[in-house]
């Protein structure tokens, strides 16, 4: 039981109250230990998955940029396959 000063007692009377003793640190501690562990931020459920968040940002700007090298190299190929049809065309005329 949490005590008034926020320690946790281990020793109780036959009516199952704490009165004249004292808190006991390595319970307080172990009992911090498990309540942090309640309170964790992460979304996944495992811990393979959570991964930290500037990973996260890392991959996706690369594929951003993939993304975009992707992109310009279509838009070069399509002009320079114009380009190339335009000159085709031209020389049969």
């Amino acid at each position: 039981m949490q005590g008034p000063n926020s320690g946790f007692h281990t020793g109780y009377d036959q009516i199952g109250t704490y009165a004249g003793t004292e808190e006991n640190a390595e319970t307080t501690a172990i009992a911090l230990i498990a309540i942090s562990n309640l309170s964790t931020t992460n979304p996944f459920p495992f811990p393979l998955l959570s991964i930290p968040s500037w990973i996260i940002y890392f991959l996706a700007a690369w594929a951003a940029i993939g993304v975009g090298v992707v992109v310009i190299v279509l838009v070069l190929e399509r002009k320079k396959r114009k380009q190339s049809f335009r000159s085709t065309t031209e020389n049969r005329s």
